[in-house]
């Protein structure tokens, strides 16, 4: 969870939990009364995060997400569904364009929009209640302000690695490929630690996960990316997880490692010895699988020996896959590639795999007394790994980076991405203008929304529909 509280405050007056009503009333006359708790419900939400909006008023805002939420609920056949299933559709639609429109405003992740969402479920649960077990108001509540909840906990995620992949990569054809690889790697490296029933403490399982997303990961950058040993640098590596640790900086409480695993004990330093220690291990062992001689396999005919003894055996697959790489060409060490994961051996156990040996914990555990243990401040490499302002963090040489003041008219001012010189897009909504953003800013709202919908606003191009460029993910 993001540690908000979302669920706010039923409005005072007539639009608390309506009572189960006794006489049937038609779907418009639900959806109308649907509209109005809106209005109120959001209203008030609103008026708690309006001074951190600079541009839209109260009025706009308010409108903006009653719309949002109103056109999920009117979801054709949701009154027919189980009301799971209602409170699940009308979240998913409703934040699909709230996050669409509202992602990059300074309030997003204040607003409290738990209640509104519950408003407008409750009102089609009633409706939808003839015939069918009764459920209670307190259920319905709990479970839409969860699913309310993990689409903001997923949309802040993304965000993160977003942030994290920037900050350590400046080039822009790279970024989109390094953030897939991050980004989709982060969900099966938790389900493989959550699977994994051995009893270990929050700290190892920090230290698990963290390692199992970096491998992974970088093994899929590395594939997508043109001289991938020139970017995933060792160096280059660290700096990133040491981003992902802490996206927003030190000072900030938000973190990529899950929630789950540091609640407790809370999360690792930016200059965490471990991320050092595990990303110079991956490498060595990379080059170690890559370089180590495969053992000859002889292949066995299936018509040798006429099917008699073990002549006539079809060799196993296992064979049959070292055999084809026992012909292929030697790999110079400057061009390897990572090694696929079967080719790891123990690393790929003591990186959490389920059929890890309990004697790999045992020797990590007496490696590691203090899993948070830090860089000393006078270790001459400290000053590589940690990312100060001004430093260039493709490594080029230490120089400063040239000042960005953003593109003047993008939305995103402050936190905005490109430059002057980029183009404009303008953000359209259900066939109406919204905002204007920088190509640069827009580039990076599609990799989190690939279905928000824009226009070129000058330009060779202005009026056409953006189109995200040719390779991207």
């Amino acid at each position: 969870m993001i540690g908000h509280q979302y669920r706010g405050s039923w409005p005072q007056g007539n639009h608390g939990p309506p009572h189960q009503r006794g006489r049937q009333v038609s779907q418009e006359q639900i959806l109308e009364r649907i509209h109005g708790n809106l209005y109120s419900i959001v209203g008030e939400a609103v008026d708690d995060v309006k001074v951190e909006e600079d541009k839209w008023s109260r009025t706009e805002i308010v409108k903006r997400i009653v719309g949002y939420i109103y056109k999920a609920a009117k979801t054709p056949d949701l009154m027919h569904k189980p009301w799971q299933e209602i409170s699940k559709t009308i979240v998913h639609h409703g934040m699909g364009s709230y996050v669409s429109a509202c992602s990059e405003k300074p309030w997003f992740y204040q607003l409290a929009l738990g209640n509104a969402f519950t408003s407008a479920v409750w009102e089609l649960v009633q409706a939808s209640a003839r015939g069918r077990p009764q459920v209670h108001f307190q259920d319905v509540q709990d479970f839409v302000v969860r699913e309310f909840e993990q689409h903001l906990d997923k949309s802040l995620l993304t965000k993160a690695v977003w942030d994290a992949t920037m900050l350590t990569f400046k080039d822009r054809d790279i970024q989109p490929k390094i953030f897939k690889a991050v980004h989709n790697t982060y969900q099966p490296a938790l389900d493989e630690l959550l699977a994994d029933t051995r009893p270990i403490d929050d700290a190892r399982k920090v230290e698990t996960f963290t390692r199992r997303w970096m491998e992974t990961s970088m093994q899929r950058a590395w594939s997508a990316l043109e001289s991938a040993e020139q970017v995933l640098s060792t160096g280059q590596v660290i700096r990133l997880f040491q981003n992902l640790i802490a996206p927003f900086g030190e000072g900030h409480e938000y973190t990529c490692i899950p929630s789950m695993l540091v609640d407790q004990i809370g999360r690792p330093p930016r200059n965490w010895k471990f991320l050092r220690t595990a990303v110079s291990k991956m490498f060595e062992e990379w080059h170690a699988a890559q370089t180590a001689p495969q053992p000859s396999k002889r292949r066995k005919k299936g018509h040798d020996g006429g099917g008699g003894g073990g002549g006539g055996e079809e060799p196993e697959e296992a064979e049959e896959q070292e055999a084809t790489r026992d012909e292929e060409e030697e790999v110079p060490a400057e061009e390897e590639n990572p090694p696929e994961e079967e080719e790891l051996g123990d690393f790929a156990a003591e990186n959490g795999t389920n059929g890890a040996k309990e004697e790999v914990l045992e020797e990590e555990d007496a490696e590691l007394k203090d899993p948070w243990e830090t860089l000393e401040p006078e270790d001459a490499e400290l000053e590589d790994l940690d990312v100060k302002d001004g430093e260039d963090l493709n490594g080029a040489g230490g120089e400063a980076l040239p000042e960005e003041n953003g593109h003047p008219e993008c939305t995103s001012a402050g936190d905005c991405l490109g430059a002057p010189s980029d183009g404009l897009v303008r953000h359209m909504i259900e066939g109406e203008d919204g905002d204007v953003y920088c190509e640069a800013c827009w580039h990076s709202f599609m990799f989190h929304n690939p279905d928000l919908e824009g226009l070129w606003e000058d330009g060779d191009q202005a009026g056409q529909r953006y189109e995200a460029p040719p390779g991207d993910p």
